[in-house]
């Protein structure tokens, strides 16, 4: 019987059972982390079969055991994927992979694999309630052919409770840890003072808004411009909730360089004595010390013995006892302690009370959802999840689950292979050859195609095999590495197979890329929805929030949120109307027969608005090459040009906007909607006092997008399947375009929309709430000339009158 003061603490089983002390290296196969997601179907099909087959088979069967140390009473418990009652008294665990061999061979050599104690337990539970040893039984699939194997392994009752001492205190030492840390965030909560003594207008209402959304269990989907102080607005209260209920804030942003502006709202926080710790998950490909990041102990000496490096000189504890988590920090205790910087950032998630990371960390195959989720002490709680920029996740998310291999990405791999040891060039190149043939074998014109699973993961198993002797060779890999892209692009198509369901179509595709035929196979996601919906049910509140998510119907559906359980919201710009002029040119067409025809027009256009008032301008284009268009038919010499280019480094983007900046003369910017000029960029103050948006940048009308637009049709309404597929998402570009002329109160500006279609309705419906009225038809005007002089005067005029009092 347990003492009634002890604690009892839930532990999943997979959590308790693992080696002590820690050992194994970071691998496909390490036995660490969360169970990947895929291949549960596969656990599903086999057990259904053997309790058709085997008398007193019960699959899933829940297995539960209490183990009490000190003031603590540890509750253990797990599903077992088997177990078999009676004569033949066995625990049985399924364990799918991809590479199944590489995992057979791994389990096979060490016994003192986490997956190994996993079995152990459970068959130590059953010991316990039935007082006989069951034989344990690991059963691997393969999820490319479904070949099965068994590997069987002997529970010694008296090396289990040895392994089982040690455990115990291992985790009444980290108990005891995330105690203190659980304390100290329901402190921190009390203590959370919003940094500002003034909010601005609106934030309050956002506040309050998200704080009722949290009480009705509501997930939020709410669209507020720029200005509003969204950041914070949101921020404070989930991170307030969170931390009452002793768990952490996961902030997602669609790009790496988007979390400054979060790491900065932290900041602010802590200025007010905010007792926080914020981590910022910075790429792996930045954090690495290697030429290439790959992960594997043959090649990389920073992964070799990772969680052994880690247990014998207690990382986990040293990293997060650092004030700074910064990359610079992680990567100098890495090269000390010669363990992968980047996994080192990872241990420090759990005692992280905001983590601030890429969209890929919660919502890829990839994730690390299983880190990122894990409850501090009270089970039932959950963190809670942040998403900004929202209306990039739905593509995002589509994109996560659509990979496509071409023959020209193949070719392009070949002359890096020329570089490679001469006794394995020729393997290479042959592997490189047969996948580049695998695919012309599909030849024909672009169609839906059903890809053959098994040759594709027939070549894929010799590439692995090829990749271990390459890693073995002793040879030092360079940046690029030929083999290295070979194998990794060729095994993530082949995993894809994997993925089934509606949403989901395969093609085959062709098309001229620099004058040469390029062939693509692709697996394509129409909709990510169920996916993320999936991901949502790890969080205890999910809030999405962006400029641009009108209507809401769309968004939320495509974002995976579910109608009766979301709010909306939105909510207006707190600028004064009077600082911006919105004016609509219908006399110009951008639709593509029309384009050669209206860019003259529009360059005219463009020169005689800027003329009425000289300073910093951006046009904003559907496409480069419309864009070059319409820089062919500019005269006026008084503007100097920049114009944005195909592939631009972070450097330069920043050498365009400090040349914006400190301007000595007019400037024009030239760039595209959807890049890196029109979203997540500031502009202030007369770095820019206008915008041209050229058109809605509506997304290439080809084979794979109208399949896309069949699918919205089939599984949406058939009415609204080309505004899903088309409108909506280019008018989120025209709209995030047009957000960064007025950016603070102090902006002033015109923003000026070039296309008859704006007028529509499925066009106008996505406008912001206080651009019109009644309609978009108030935005046209039949002096556009006169508008603009007279709305600079009016500015002129309120500066002079604001000057005087």
């Amino acid at each position: 019987m347990a003492k009634k003061n002890l604690r009892k603490i839930q532990i999943d089983l997979r959590q308790f059972a693992l080696p002590c002390p820690r050992v194994g290296s970071i691998e496909a196969h390490s036995g660490y982390g969360q169970t990947p997601r895929l291949g549960q179907e596969i656990h599903q099909n086999i057990q259904r079969k053997r309790i058709r087959e085997i008398p007193g088979y019960e699959a899933e069967k829940r297995l539960s055991i209490e183990f009490e140390r000190d003031q603590y009473l540890f509750v253990v418990s797990g599903r077992a994927d088997g177990v078999v009652e009676g004569a033949s008294f066995q625990v049985e665990e399924i364990k799918s992979a991809f590479d199944v061999e590489s995992l057979e061979h791994k389990l096979t050599v060490d016994d003192n694999h986490p997956y190994v104690w996993q079995l152990r337990t459970y068959g130590y539970i059953l010991y316990k309630q039935m007082g006989e040893v069951p034989e344990l039984k690991m059963l691997l699939v393969s999820s490319r052919n479904f070949k099965q194997s068994e590997i069987y392994f002997e529970l010694d009752i008296e090396e289990y409770e040895a392994w089982l001492a040690l455990r115990l205190a291992e985790l009444t030492e980290e108990t005891k840890i995330r105690e203190k840390l659980f304390k100290k965030r329901v402190a921190a909560a009390e203590d959370l003072k919003f940094p500002f003594t003034s909010p601005r207008p609106g934030q309050t209402e956002l506040i309050e808004n998200i704080q009722l959304g949290f009480i009705e269990e509501k997930s939020m989907v709410i669209q507020a411009p720029t200005g509003l102080g969204k950041t914070i607005g949101v921020l404070y209260p989930s991170l307030k909730d969170s931390l009452a209920r002793g768990q952490k804030v996961i902030y997602v942003t669609p790009k790496n360089s988007q979390h400054q502006v979060a790491e900065e709202a932290v900041e602010k926080l802590q200025d007010q004595g905010a007792s926080i710790r914020p981590l910022t998950i910075t790429a792996k490909s930045k954090m690495c010390f290697k030429a290439e990041p790959l992960c594997n102990p043959q090649y990389c000496e920073f992964a070799k013995d990772y969680y052994k490096k880690l247990a014998e000189n207690d990382l986990v504890n040293k990293v997060t006892k650092l004030r700074s988590l910064s990359q610079g920090k992680l990567q100098e205790l890495g090269e000390q302690y010669q363990v992968c910087p980047f996994e080192l950032s990872l241990e420090a998630i759990e005692r992280a009370d905001v983590v601030i990371a890429d969209y890929n960390y919660v919502f890829s195959t990839r994730s690390l959802l299983g880190r990122l989720e894990l409850p501090l002490m009270e089970p039932t709680q959950k963190a809670n999840l942040v998403i900004d920029e929202a209306h990039n996740l739905p593509a995002r998310a589509q994109d996560y689950f659509s990979p496509a291999i071409s023959t020209r990405d193949l070719q392009n791999i070949i002359p890096s292979l020329g570089k490679i040891n001469i006794r394995l060039q020729k393997r290479a190149q042959i592997l490189c050859e047969e996948a580049i043939e695998l695919i012309e074998t599909y030849r024909g014109e672009s169609r839906t195609v059903v890809i053959d699973f098994d040759p594709v993961f027939e070549l894929e198993s010799r590439m692995r095999e090829f990749l271990g002797e390459y890693l073995e060779a002793d040879i030092e890999i360079q940046t690029q590495d030929g083999v290295l892209r070979l194998v990794n692009m060729w095994s993530d198509f082949a995993q894809a197979l994997e993925l089934q369901g509606p949403e989901f179509f395969q093609t085959y595709q062709k098309n001229r890329l620099f004058g040469e035929i390029n062939e693509t196979l692709k697996v394509t996601c129409c909709d990510a929805s169920r996916h993320l919906n999936e991901i949502y049910k790890s969080f205890k509140n999910v809030v999405a929030f962006s400029a641009t998510l009108k209507p809401f119907t769309y968004s939320m559906k495509l974002l995976g949120f579910d109608e009766i359980t979301t709010k909306c919201l939105e909510f207006v710009s707190p600028f004064p109307k009077e600082h911006r002029k919105i004016l609509l040119i219908p006399q110009i067409s951008t639709k593509f027969k029309d384009r050669p025809m209206n860019a003259p027009k529009i360059a005219q256009a463009m020169e005689k608005i800027m003329a009425v008032k000289p300073g910093n301008y951006i046009a904003l284009f559907p496409s480069f090459e419309f864009m070059k268009d319409v820089e062919g038919h500019l005269r006026d010499s008084s503007y100097q040009r920049l114009v944005q280019h195909r592939e631009m480094k972070a450097a330069r983007v920043d050498d365009f906007l400090s040349f914006m900046k400190n301007a000595d003369k007019p400037t024009l910017l030239l760039a595209v909607q959807g890049g890196i000029f029109s979203e997540g960029v500031d502009f202030p103050g007369d770095m820019l006092i206008g915008a041209f948006v050229v058109g809605p940048a509506l997304p290439n009308f080809d084979f794979e997008r109208e399949q896309i637009r069949q699918y919205y049709e089939r599984s949406y309404d058939k009415g609204q399947a080309f505004n899903y597929t088309y409108v909506y998402p280019a008018m989120a570009k025209t709209i995030q375009s047009a957000g960064r002329v007025i950016r603070s109160e102090n902006d002033k500006g015109i923003i000026v929309l070039m296309d008859s279609r704006f007028l529509e309705t499925t066009y106008s419906e996505t406008m912001p709430q206080g651009w019109f009225e009644q309609g978009a038809q108030e935005l046209v005007s039949g002096k556009i000339i006169s508008d603009v002089t007279d709305f600079w005067k009016s500015i002129e005029t309120n500066s002079e009158s604001e000057i005087e009092a």
